[in-house]
């Protein structure tokens, strides 16, 4: 992405982002089912929004459809209200509640655990810190939407590079940042170049969150992002598990947790189980009269091809448009996988 590209999304951007107001609890006032009074407005909300003020206010959706269906609505409405004045010092004890202004609707809401952080003060933090360290926006991501967030990929002018093995090589010293109205995340990436399989990918690690934006926390978060020995730890702990991965065979629980990493993240029954055989081994295991916990028994399948196997569909499938957020919802989950501690010991093995 150039400078000029940035600019040009960034202020769109800015121009697009959607109306909010932020509030306390006791400030709520329900006169109906997914309507509010807001200081003396009448407001509609969603339904997901709805479920989201209830959770706020402590009120499950068990209580509430007993009572609706015991009382009716008129007492679920009281019920939310004092339930808001009951809960107003829990926290979080403030929220922003954020419009579509085209449909006269509340869609979208944010906890706040400390102050709203507005957007333009987010691409403040990017372009001191880009400044300040040497680096370039390599790609921008989001909505204007307050609730759905922004994501901006730092890439340095001087990129550290590594290669565990041969033909997979990374950068290690990326930044990343990340902004709802809640918050700032900053942390560093790995960006996967050339592998086994030829994707390229990235792996998330945080190094700091703020919840509000004054001089001392825009210096913490500026500060966090120059700190070597926190990326470099982090990139170590990453490499071993990569290397470690690939001297370990997966056990058929780490298969079974690669199949359901798949699944929920919408992939066809078939094609999960012919990436993640999982109820083929079962079954190899039924035939040799095993039946031993999924721990303890070894796949035909080494871990680092288990990894590759669910980051290639991650990047590669046809199933998924570009933009969809379930591709790196699922590269994460598969690091999360990789950073686990492996099923090592001593296994049932049907393959030696």
């Amino acid at each position: 992405m150039t400078n000029k590209e940035y600019v040009s999304r960034r202020d769109a951007l800015l121009q697009e982002q959607a109306p909010y107001i932020v509030m306390s609890k006791n400030e709520l006032i329900a006169e109906g089912e997914n309507f509010y009074n807001i200081r003396g407005v009448p407001v509609m909300v969603t339904p997901n929004v709805q479920n989201r003020l209830d959770q706020l206010i402590g009120l499950s959706p068990r209580q509430r459809e007993g009572v609706k269906q015991a009382y009716g609505n008129d007492v679920v409405m009281n019920l939310r209200n004092s339930f808001a004045m009951a809960n107003c010092v829990a926290r979080p004890k403030k929220f922003a509640l954020i419009a579509n202004a085209a449909e006269s609707i509340v869609d979208g809401i944010v906890p706040l655990d400390e102050e709203a952080i507005p957007m333009r003060s987010f691409f403040d933090v990017v372009e001191i810190l880009a400044d300040k360290y040497s680096f370039e926006v390599d790609q921008l991501q989001g909505s204007a939407r307050a609730a759905y967030g922004i994501i901006v990929r730092l890439m340095p002018i001087y990129p550290q590079h590594d290669a565990p093995f041969n033909n997979d090589e990374f950068v290690t010293n990326g930044l990343y940042l990340k902004w709802n109205l809640g918050e700032i995340e900053l942390g560093n990436y790995y960006l996967r170049l050339v592998c086994t399989n030829g994707q390229m990918q990235l792996s998330e690690n945080s190094l700091e969150r703020v919840h509000r934006i004054d001089d001392k926390k825009i210096t913490e978060i500026i500060n966090s992002s120059n700190n070597p020995k926190l990326i470099t730890r982090n990139w170590h702990s990453f490499k071993q598990a990569l290397v470690t991965a690939n001297n370990t065979p997966a056990s058929l629980s780490e298969v079974y947790s690669g199949k359901n990493l798949l699944l929920r993240h919408g992939a066809p029954e078939d094609l999960a189980e012919q990436l993640m055989p999982y109820s083929r081994l079962i079954e190899m295991y039924g035939t040799k009269g095993l039946h031993v916990p999924p721990k303890q028994a070894k796949s035909d399948i080494n871990m680092y091809d288990l990894f590759n196997r669910l980051t290639d569909f991650a990047s590669h499938n046809q199933l998924w448009e570009q933009t969809d957020n379930r591709s790196s919802s699922l590269m994460q989950q598969s690091m999360q996988l990789l950073l686990r501690k492996r099923d090592i010991q001593t296994y049932y093995d049907i393959f030696s």
